[in-house]
């Protein structure tokens, strides 16, 4: 039921990279043996149930993924699609820019400001630009219809959520391989459990792996690449937009 109330977007881009980085724990709780525990079994039991936990950990990672975005987008000079539509900026196809500007221009209804106007007013040229992306995402909803554009944003929240979450997740993983260690080495022979044990071995190379995984997954180029295909993607479904719109226009002209 939990699963239910998020959507598919929600679930890879937000939820997973949460569970990812909260796995050491759920490894802690399950070599401690505190799932015996009745009180922390109920508690865990009724977030689960009633979504709590899953819409938390999504709201968590996405806070973390927009903050690390917005140092990402100050590094980059702004997102993609705004560097890309600038016209005081370099560009690799300069047809493939007028291509795309026309698209989003036509699509979006906002018009973008011309060459002399955006070496006078930079802020209000890129301000145009955001408004105008900001209408074309919002007519580019449809999943079935823009499929590959919708993968590419949910890749992109992936990739942008895991790289924000990444100290978070070291400190979890560094923090669980540390209680595992304490355990085994004054804990267990306290409570007459054996110090090396299957599930205590287990346990630790499990948030070890956890540990080395967070520092290999995620990367600043990762989110750059996951980013530019989908600024690409969604240009170009500006232009299928578009052309859309003619054929229809055209279709029904008397």
């Amino acid at each position: 039921m939990n699963m239910l109330l998020l959507d598919d977007y929600e679930r890879r881009a937000r939820l997973v990279p949460g569970l990812l980085a909260v796995l050491p724990l759920v490894v802690l709780f399950a070599v401690l043996g505190l799932r015996q525990i009745p009180a922390a079994t109920y508690v865990t039991g009724t977030l689960a149930l009633a979504g709590v936990g899953p819409a938390l950990i999504a709201g968590a990672v996405r806070h973390f993924g927009k903050a690390a975005e917005r140092q990402l987008w100050d590094s980059w000079g702004g997102p993609p699609t705004t560097a890309w539509l600038r016209l005081d900026a370099p560009s690799d196809d300069e047809g493939q820019r007028q291509l795309w500007r026309t698209a989003v221009e036509t699509v979006s209804g906002v018009p973008l400001l011309s060459l002399r106007a955006e070496r006078r007013d930079s802020a209000k040229a890129d301000n145009a630009i955001k408004l105008a992306v900001k209408r074309v995402r919002d007519r580019t909803r449809d999943k079935e219809k823009f499929a590959l554009l919708f993968n590419e944003n949910r890749n992109y929240g992936y990739e942008r959520n895991i790289y924000g979450l990444r100290w978070a997740a070291r400190g979890v993983s560094v923090l669980s391989v540390l209680a595992l260690a304490g355990y085994m080495k004054w804990l267990a022979p306290m409570t007459g459990r054996p110090r090396i044990s299957a599930a205590n071995l287990f346990g630790l190379a499990a948030c070890g792996f956890c540990l080395v995984l967070w520092f290999l997954l995620p990367s600043k180029k990762r989110v750059r690449d996951a980013a530019d295909r989908y600024a690409d993607e969604l240009l170009h479904a500006a232009v299928t937009f578009q052309d859309e719109s003619a054929s229809d226009h055209t279709g029904t002209a008397p």
